[in-house]
C-alpha cells in the first residue's frame, strides 16, 4: 500500500482529510432528521488504541456510523492519518468528535491545555470532524470567580480552534466538576462568547447535577453544538446518588429533547453514552440503545451529507 505524507494526505483530500476518504457511509432514512446519532466508546476503555478499535468495530457492526472518544487518539495517530482512516473505514464509522478533560480555570495548565486541544482540533479537521467536547475533572474549589476565569480561557481557546481549524469547542457539564449545576451552566454561558464557545450537554449528568434537561435544551437550544444521550435513574432514597442506566430506563424525556433539537435546527451529533457501564457488556448496552433510538425515538443511525454547522462564524461563511 502506498504511504502518503501528511502534505500529500491533505492535498489528496482538499484539507478535509477523511471527509473525502470515508465517502458517504449512508443516507438518512428521511429528510426530517437534520442531525446524526453516534456512540461515545468509553465503555471499551479510554486511553489505549486497542480499546478504541474494539469500540469502533463493535458499534460499527451494530449500525452506528459515527464515534466519539478520547482526544489522545489524535496524538497516537499524528502523522499516521492514512492508517487511522483505513481502520475507521474497516469498522464502517467516521469521527464524530473527540472528548478532552480540560480544567480551563487553572492558569498553570494553560500551555498544556492549549497544546493538546489545538492538536486535537487539527486532527479533527483532517478527519472531517468539527467538535471537541470539553469536560472537567473533580473540582477542589468552586466559585463564580473561577467560572469567570474558566470563561476567559474558554473564549480564547475556542477562538483559536475555530479560526485555525474550523472546529468548535463546547462544555460538557459533569458531576463533580467546576461546571455541574444549573447555576453553573448559566454562569458558564454568560462567561463565554457564543461565537467561540458552545454547550455540549450530557443528559444524564444534567439530571444528576440537579438540572432539567428539557429546560436546559430549551433555554440554550441555539448554543448546543453536540450532546451526549445518557439516562439517569433517580435514587429511591432522597439524598442518595442515582444510577446511570441504558436509554429509556430512567428519568430523561428523550422524545421531548429530540423535538426541541428538531425545532432549533440542530445539525450536529448526538452521541449515546453510558457511565458506569464498564461492568456490563458494552456491546449489549449499545445494542439496547440502538433499538431504543430506532424504535421509540424513530431516528436513523445512517449519516447524512456532512454540511457546514448551523452555528457558524464569518470564517465559516468564507469557507463556504
Amino acid at each position: 500500500m502506498t504511504t502518503l505524507t501528511r502534505r500529500g494526505f491533505l492535498a489528496a483530500t482538499g484539507g478535509l482529510g477523511a471527509a473525502g476518504l470515508f465517502g458517504s457511509v449512508g443516507a438518512r432514512a428521511w429528510a426530517g432528521q437534520p442531525f446524526d446519532v453516534g456512540y461515545q466508546i468509553f465503555g471499551w476503555g479510554r486511553y489505549f488504541p486497542s480499546a478504541w478499535w474494539r469500540g469502533a468495530a463493535a458499534v460499527g457492526a451494530l449500525g452506528y456510523r459515527g464515534i466519539e472518544g478520547e482526544y489522545t487518539i489524535a496524538e497516537l495517530y499524528e502523522g499516521r492519518e492514512e492508517e487511522f482512516v483505513a481502520g475507521m473505514r474497516r469498522c464502517g464509522v467516521q469521527l464524530a468528535a473527540l472528548y478532552s478533560s480540560t480544567d480551563l480555570e487553572r492558569p498553570a495548565h494553560r500551555y498544556e491545555n492549549r497544546r493538546k486541544n489545538l492538536m486535537a482540533a487539527a486532527f479533527c479537521r483532517r478527519m472531517g470532524a468539527r467538535m471537541i467536547v470539553i469536560g472537567g475533572t473533580e473540582a477542589t474549589e468552586k466559585s463564580p470567580a473561577l467560572i469567570k476565569e474558566w470563561g476567559r480561557e474558554a473564549n480564547e481557546l475556542g477562538r483559536q480552534a475555530l479560526d485555525a481549524h474550523g472546529v468548535r469547542l463546547g462544555v460538557h457539564p459533569h458531576v463533580g466538576s467546576l461546571i455541574e449545576t444549573r447555576q453553573d451552566i448559566d454562569m458558564a454561558m454568560d462567561a463565554t462568547d457564543p461565537r467561540y464557545f458552545y454547550l455540549a450537554p450530557d443528559t444524564g449528568h444534567l439530571v444528576a447535577g440537579g438540572s432539567d434537561p428539557v429546560e436546559v435544551f430549551t433555554t440554550y437550544a441555539r448554543r448546543i453544538a453536540h450532546a451526549h444521550l445518557k439516562d439517569y435513574q433517580q435514587p429511591a432514597v432522597p439524598g442518595a446518588r442515582g444510577t446511570y442506566v441504558p436509554l429509556g430506563r430512567g428519568a430523561v424525556d428523550f422524545p421531548q429533547l429530540v423535538q426541541i433539537l428538531r425545532r432549533s435546527g440542530f445539525d450536529g451529533w448526538l452521541d449515546v453514552e453510558l457511565d458506569g457501564g464498564r461492568g456490563a457488556d458494552p456491546a449489549a448496552v449499545a445494542r439496547e440503545a440502538r433499538d431504543y433510538i430506532r424504535g421509540t425515538l424513530a431516528l436513523s443511525l445512517e449519516t447524512g451529507p456532512r454540511t457546514s454547522p448551523r452555528i457558524s462564524t464569518e470564517k465559516d461563511q468564507r469557507e463556504r
